[in-house]
């Protein structure tokens, strides 16, 4: 498995479609979101110039995980789409920190439940945590569905929900956010991988109390 992280214009024409199209497969054709794009495709708004892409590439180099990142000094979805999920909370605009949407990892082929790679996802979130901590970033917000916070809850990193999910026409999603400290890199540290391989057996205990941050929390964190 190869990761990769780049801007709109360091992707190549190829690698663009390839992505629109395996955006499209995950989050119109599987979860049943209403998203603007051409049919098969699906770009926003935000796959703008400062917009980061992280992609998990396969052995054939096709598209087996995705990530997006917008900084939050420009418009990003929580500020601009999805403000309610914050619950009150005011929409932090900062150089440390980021906003991780469209989170996926699926492969191609199969039926739905054996596309997702035991293991990917976190290497995923991994290269994700690593790539920001190196931007300067603290603090992950996320727009996810209840899954992906799942697996944030098994994996234990430090994370906590800023707000109730919001029940639409399809999967429900919530907003949460994730410290980039010693914890959430220890956390996801013992899910790296050599050739896809995980290092011995882990059996990590699913934890199923849900964090939710005050806005006095949210606040204080934000201006330390």
């Amino acid at each position: 498995m190869k990761f990769i992280s780049a801007g709109r214009s360091t992707l190549s024409s190829h690698q663009h479609v390839a992505l629109a199209a395996y955006r499209h497969r995950v989050f119109v054709d599987r979860l049943g979101w209403s998203l603007p794009g051409e049919p098969g495709y699906e770009q926003d708004q935000f796959d703008r110039e400062d917009t980061v892409h992280v992609l998990a590439l396969g052995e054939e180099g096709e598209i087996a995980g995705y990530a997006r990142l917008l900084p939050t000094t420009g418009a990003y979805l929580l500020d601009s789409v999805f403000p309610h999920l914050l619950d009150g909370i005011t929409p932090p605009r900062s150089e440390r920190v980021w906003e991780l949407s469209r989170f996926a990892a699926m492969k191609p082929g199969g039926s739905a439940k054996r596309r997702i790679s035991r293991f990917m996802s976190e290497n995923l979130l991994l290269h994700v945590a690593r790539y920001c901590a190196a931007q300067g970033v603290e603090t992950l917000l996320a727009v996810a569905t209840l899954p992906v916070e799942r697996l944030m809850q098994r994996v234990g990193v430090s994370m906590c929900r800023l707000g109730p999910p919001s029940v639409g026409a399809s999967s429900p999603i919530v907003a949460m956010s994730i410290d980039l400290n010693s914890v959430t890199f220890e956390a996801l540290s013992r899910f790296e991988t050599s050739n896809s391989q995980p290092h011995g057996h882990l059996r990590i205990r699913c934890s199923r109390e849900t964090k939710v941050c005050t806005l006095g929390e949210w606040v204080a964190a934000s201006a330390a």
